[in-house]
C-alpha cells in the first residue's frame, strides 16, 4: 500500500491527464481536469521546484496561444453577440494556464509514458467498444447505438466518437509502436481505423487517411527493422478495414452512398452529399466579406447566419431555429467568419509557428513529441470538415494536447527531456 501511495504521489499529474481522456465522452466533464490544471499555475509559478521551468515554458507557449486568443479577444469588441464572445474570449485563458501546467507537471518522461500507456489502452477499448455496439446494438456498458451514428461511450456527444478517436489515435499507435511487440501495431492500427470507419463521420475518415500518409512518410525515412513489411501491410490493413466496414455497417454504406451523390452535380444531390454544408460555407465567406477586419465575433456565426440565410435554407427549420449552422464546419472559414483577417492571420501564425518550432527541435525531442504533434496535426488539418475551433470541446482538447507536446520540450537547455530518463527512449 505504501508503495502504491508513493507511486501515486509521484505520478498524480499523469492520472489527472488520464482522467481528462476518460471524461471526453461524458458531456463537459473533461473540463474538470483542465480547470484543475489551470488552478495549479499560480502555485507552479511561485514554487521553488517548478518556478524556473514554468516561466521558461510560458515564454514558449504564450506566443503560440496569442495566435489563437488575440483574434478571439479583438473580435469581441463589435461582435453580433458580444456577451458570448467576451465570455468565450476571457474564459479561454484557462486553456493557456492548463497548457503551461501540463507542460510542467508532465515533463518527467516516466510520468508522460504512464499517461501514454493508459491512454493507449483507453483508446483501444473505445475502438473495441464501437464494434461491440455495432454487432449487438449496445456497447459493453449497455449504451444503445444512436440511430444516425455509432457512438460507443459518447452517448450525448455521438458525433464526436469517430473524429475524437482519430484525433487521439497517434497517442495509442505511437505507444504500441514503441513499447509493444512489432506484430501488435498492425492490429492496433486496423482496430482503430475500422472503428473510425464504422462510426460514420467522414471527418474521421479524412484524419485517418492523413495519418496513414504521414506514417508512410515516417516509416520511409526511418531505419526501423521491418519497415518494408509494415509499409506493405498498411494498404492491406486499410482495404480489410474498408471491406469490414462495408459489409458490417449500414451506417458506413449510407455515408458512402451519400458521398457518391456529389457526382450527379444537381443541387439536391450536392446538398445530400455535403450534409447541407454548401450554404454554411458560402455564408461564412459572405460574413468575412462584410466583416473583413475582425469578423462577426467569436461564436457569433449562428446568430449572424439568420442575416444571410435564404427563406428555404435547409439549416433553418420551419420554427425558425438554427439546426445545422452552429459553426462553419471548417477551421479556416471559422477563423475568417468569426475573427476576420485578424483571425486568418492568427491561424496562419499557428501553422507557421508549428512548422518552425517543429523543425527547430533536436532529434530526441522530435521523437518524443511525435505522438502529440501528430494529434495536433489531425485536429488542425485544414482540408477537412471540423467541429467548432473556438468551441469549448475542441479548444479544450487542442490545448490539452498542446500542453503534452510542450511537456517534451526543455527550452532552457535545448536538450530532450528524455535525456533525463533512459527508460523513455524509443526502441
Amino acid at each position: 500500500m505504501n508503495t502504491l501511495l508513493r507511486r501515486f504521489a509521484d505520478e498524480w499529474p499523469a492520472w489527472l491527464a488520464i482522467l481528462f481522456v476518460v471524461c471526453l465522452p461524458i458531456r463537459r466533464f473533461s473540463e474538470v481536469p483542465i480547470i484543475a490544471f489551470a488552478f495549479m499555475l499560480p502555485w507552479l509559478w511561485r514554487s521553488a521546484r517548478y518556478r524556473e521551468r514554468t516561466r521558461a515554458i510560458a515564454r514558449v507557449i504564450v506566443p503560440v496561444f496569442a495566435c489563437f486568443w488575440l483574434p478571439m479577444l479583438l473580435s469581441s469588441f463589435d461582435s453580433v453577440t458580444a456577451a458570448k464572445s467576451w465570455a468565450q474570449s476571457l474564459g479561454a485563458l484557462r486553456f493557456l494556464a492548463a497548457a503551461i501546467s501540463i507542460a510542467v507537471l508532465l515533463h518527467p518522461p516516466h510520468i508522460r509514458w504512464t499517461f501514454l500507456k493508459w491512454t493507449a489502452l483507453i483508446l483501444l477499448f473505445w475502438a473495441f467498444d464501437g464494434f461491440v455496439q455495432l454487432f449487438l446494438g449496445y456497447d459493453v456498458f449497455g449504451i444503445p447505438m444512436h440511430e444516425d451514428r455509432l457512438n460507443a461511450l459518447f452517448f450525448r456527444k455521438f458525433q464526436f466518437y469517430g473524429p475524437v478517436l482519430a484525433m487521439l489515435s497517434p497517442l495509442a499507435l505511437e505507444y504500441v509502436r514503441r513499447r509493444w511487440p512489432a506484430w501488435t501495431w498492425p492490429l492496433a492500427y486496423g482496430l482503430i481505423l475500422g472503428a473510425v470507419l464504422i462510426a460514420g463521420m467522414r471527418a474521421g475518415w479524412v484524419m485517418m487517411f492523413a495519418l496513414t500518409m504521414v506514417y508512410a512518410l515516417v516509416l520511409l525515412r526511418s531505419n526501423r527493422p521491418g519497415k518494408w513489411r509494415l509499409l506493405a501491410a498498411m494498404p492491406a490493413l486499410g482495404a480489410a478495414a474498408v471491406l469490414t466496414a462495408w459489409f458490417a455497417s449500414p451506417i458506413f454504406q449510407a455515408r458512402i452512398a451519400d458521398s457518391l451523390l456529389a457526382a450527379e452535380q444537381t443541387d439536391t444531390a450536392i446538398a445530400v452529399a455535403t450534409s447541407n454544408r454548401a450554404p454554411i460555407f458560402r455564408h461564412a465567406l459572405e460574413m468575412y466579406r462584410d466583416h473583413p477586419v475582425n469578423g462577426v465575433g467569436v461564436r457569433g456565426y449562428p446568430v449572424a447566419y439568420f442575416d444571410y440565410a435564404e427563406a428555404d435554407d435547409p439549416n433553418i427549420n420551419p420554427e425558425g431555429e438554427n439546426i445545422g449552422a452552429r459553426h462553419p464546419h471548417n477551421f479556416v472559414l471559422e477563423y475568417m467568419a468569426d475573427a476576420g483577417t485578424i483571425g486568418l492571420l492568427g491561424l496562419l501564425g499557428l501553422y507557421v509557428l508549428g512548422v518552425v518550432f517543429w523543425r527547430a527541435l533536436p532529434a530526441g525531442q522530435r521523437r518524443e513529441a511525435l505522438p502529440f504533434a501528430l494529434a495536433l496535426f489531425l485536429i488542425y488539418f485544414p482540408l477537412n470538415s471540423h467541429f467548432a475551433a473556438f468551441g469549448t470541446y475542441i479548444s479544450t482538447l487542442t490545448w490539452f494536447v498542446a500542453g503534452l507536446f510542450f511537456a517534451v520540450v526543455d527550452p532552457r537547455t535545448g536538450r530532450s527531456a528524455v535525456a533525463q530518463d533512459s527508460r523513455a527512449s524509443s526502441p
